[in-house]
């Protein structure tokens, strides 16, 4: 396995994962890569690790640059599993390695693996270490997404490393985003962003002023996962994504939301839709029966107004809207106005659940409809009308 050149001796040295279909949840169709950098300078540093069984991959394509007995500094910005898996790997390798970590990514290394005989330099934001010709900086970004998440910027190259920040989970044979359909890049980062990121929108927006605060100048952006961001106009257009992004800032569409048993909340469905339609308003349908979550909590970036529907089972929401509510609640997607409805056999009220929730988010919301059984013509003209009172 070779290595491949980044920039200035600066080498990926990661693995692809094309069969990976799920991450925790998150719906995966292309895959993912899992970044690793090695940086050939007068003290050789390895950035970010990978998959424990995907370990021998990462280490082959080291081995085709340098021995590990060469290794000086391994950089842990992430210790989440699909970063650290193989770091003790590495360091079994490479036992004179010095580790580049922040005071929590110590804890964590110490709270996931056997890290006896492992000596530690610990950094925060600000922070620099010289490895020759290049010079290392830290920006810690706690809770993008996990307390231990940091990013590394090479000041002499331009690049930051920017870890799980920036990143999709896309596999594909180009390295860098120039190589691969742009607009393919851009869906998969917003998938990443809507399912990884999500409640992070505070911290995202810090970590983008921390990096305006000390000046980065950046050409590049090195996540890792997916590919490369290089050059302006690619640097621009991601950067200012994750801005609206993180501030909430959405495009005023509409997103309904549901499942159905008989039939009867789908007719529901079709009649919210219908409003949102006639009114303008870009609208999304999703029935939970044919579409996975990670793919509906995406909609939810550029939508103001969200629906969601729920037959009633054993009174309670129907399992997939369950499972559903519980992933959105977990999201803490902001500035939306909900509206929950639904049907019922002998007892009403569960659509109250998925009203609770709305507010627990601080999400505007209008009152709840639910009807029994399948529902009429009257019915569906009342619930036309009190649905338009969710527009502005």
């Amino acid at each position: 396995m070779e290595a491949k050149l980044v920039k200035n001796e600066i080498y990926w040295v990661g693995v692809k994962d094309w069969n990976l279909r799920e991450f925790h949840g998150y719906n995966t169709p292309r895959g993912s890569t899992y970044n690793s950098y090695l940086i050939m300078d007068e003290k050789i540093t390895l950035v970010d690790g990978v998959k424990h069984y995907l370990s021998e991959e990462n280490i082959s394509r080291i081995k085709s640059l340098v021995d590990f007995s060469k290794i000086e500094y391994v950089v842990v910005n992430h210790v989440e599993m699909d970063h650290s898996g193989n770091i003790p790997d590495i360091m079994k390798l490479a036992p004179q390695a010095k580790i580049i970590t922040n005071a929590a990514g110590k804890k964590a290394l110490e709270d996931h693996f056997d890290t006896t005989g492992w000596e530690y330099q610990i950094v925060k934001t600000g922070d620099s270490i010289s490895i020759g010709k290049r010079t290392l900086s830290f920006v810690t970004t706690p809770m993008l997404h996990w307390p231990d998440s940091m990013m590394t910027y090479i000041p002499e190259d331009k690049i930051l490393l920017s870890n799980d920040g920036f990143g999709q989970h896309y596999c594909s044979d180009a390295l860098f985003v120039k190589d691969a359909p742009f607009d393919v890049v851009c869906e998969e980062a917003k998938r990443y962003y809507a399912n990884i990121l999500f409640p992070y929108g505070a911290q995202a927006q810090k970590a983008l002023n921390t990096a305006n605060d000390l000046g980065l100048d950046i050409e590049m952006i090195a996540p890792s996962h997916g590919c490369i961001w290089q050059g302006e106009k690619e640097v621009k257009t991601i950067l200012d994504l994750y801005c609206r992004w993180a501030c909430g800032q959405n495009e005023g569409k509409a997103v309904v939301v549901y499942d159905t048993m008989w039939g009867a909340t789908a007719k529901l469905a079709s009649v919210i839709a219908s409003v949102f339609e006639d009114a303008g308003i870009p609208v999304v349908k999703r029935c939970l029966t044919e579409c996975a979550v990670s793919d509906v909590i995406t909609d939810f970036i550029d939508a103001k107004y969200v629906a969601i529907g729920t037959p009633t089972l054993n009174n309670e929401m129907f399992p997939r809207v369950a499972a559903f509510v519980t992933y959105m609640k977990g999201l803490q997607p902001k500035n939306k106005k909900g509206f929950a409805f639904g049907s019922y056999g002998w007892k009403g009220g569960v659509v109250n659940q998925i009203q609770a929730v709305f507010e627990q988010l601080g999400w505007e919301t209008i009152a709840p409809f639910e009807e029994k059984y399948t529902p009429k013509a009257d019915v569906l003209e009342k619930l036309k009308e009190h649905a338009k009172t969710m527009i502005d």
